[in-house]
Order: structure tokens, then C-alpha cells, then sequence
């Protein structure tokens, strides 16, 4: 019998769903985080030029096109063992991740930027003596990554992620 998927649903989770690992309620969360992911995302995460050369050489499209598509399978491939309060903790974290991006880095100027990757590399090159300042300043990496990567800045941000955001809290469910 043919499986047929739902459109937010990549096809590279099919062996995850027939094998069983994947279940009705792992799959509307991750559903749910193709959703979320395609209210940011303001680029492909495999742009058009490079479609064109692999469907070229190979002869069809890869299954990665969209950032919905990346986050989708990555975190269906590390996180399928997890349970489902889990899985939608992990969910919620990336969602305050990509508001958090939005709201620090839409309009900065490319100095503010700057002066966040030289901090980095400033954590990564010393031996700290704040542990957790240098935690927060490869975070602000991986946010202004998130923010450049997928064009965050390119979509504004809905009413419904900004009440969410307000909402979160952070201790019981960020992991």
C-alpha cells in the first residue's frame, strides 16, 4: 500500500514512519515545525541555482529545498527517540530561537553584527573565566546565523509569535 504524505511532511522522514519510530503525534509536532520554520525563513535553504545543477547531474530534486524541510529531518533524525513532551520542548526552543534571532538582529546595522562575531571569536579563542558569558555570546552566533542564513529579517513577525514569545516561559520549557 502506497503512503501517501502531507505536504509539510518531507519525504526524507518516510523510512523513520515505516520503521515505526515516527509516531501520529512526533509527526504533527514536526509538522508543526515545518510551520513555524516557513513563518521565518526568508530564503530556500538550497537555492534555485543549485537545484538546477543537481537535478542536472542526478535528474531529480533534492528532498532539502526548504529551511522547513532542514530544521524538519534534523530534528526528526537526532531527536526520534525522544518522547513526544520532549520532541515539543525541543520544538518551542527552536521557535524562541528564530523570534529571539528576529527581534535582536531586524534593522541592526552590520557594525552591531560585527561587534557579536568578534565577541565570539574573542570566547573561542580564551580560556574564560565566565563560563556562561561565553555560552551567551555563541548563542547570539547562532542566532545572528539563523537570522542571516534563512533571511529572518525578510518576513515580519506575526502577532501570534509575538504573543507566544511573551508568553514563554523559559524555565519549565526550554531545554
Amino acid at each position: 500500500m502506497e503512503l501517501t504524505l502531507p505536504k509539510q511532511v518531507n519525504p526524507e522522514l518516510l523510512p523513520m514512519i515505516r520503521q515505526g519510530l515516527l509516531s501520529p503525534e512526533k509527526l504533527a509536532i514536526l509538522t508543526e515545525l515545518y510551520a513555524i520554520v516557513e513563518r521565518f525563513a526568508g530564503s530556500l535553504y538550497t537555492d534555485e541555482e543549485t537545484q538546477k545543477k543537481i537535478l542536472e547531474r542526478t535528474g531529480s530534486l533534492p528532498d532539502l529545498i526548504t529551511w522547513s524541510d532542514y530544521f524538519q529531518t534534523e530534528v526528526a533524525s537526532r531527536y526520534f527517540l525522544e518522547s513526544e513532551d520532549s520532541l515539543r520542548r525541543i520544538v518551542d526552543t527552536i521557535r524562541f530561537d528564530l523570534i529571539s534571532a528576529h527581534l535582536i538582529f531586524s534593522g541592526k546595522p552590520d557594525h552591531y553584527k560585527d561587534k557579536i562575531r568578534a565577541e565570539v571569536l574573542v570566547s573561542k579563542g580564551i580560556d574564560s573565566l565566565l563560563p556562561n558569558q561565553d555560552q551567551e555570546s555563541q548563542h547570539l552566533e547562532i542566532l545572528l546565523n539563523y537570522f542571516e542564513n534563512m533571511e529572518i529579517g525578510n518576513k515580519p513577525l506575526s502577532l501570534q509569535d509575538k504573543a507566544w514569545y511573551e508568553s514563554f516561559q523559559i524555565d519549565e520549557i526550554a531545554i
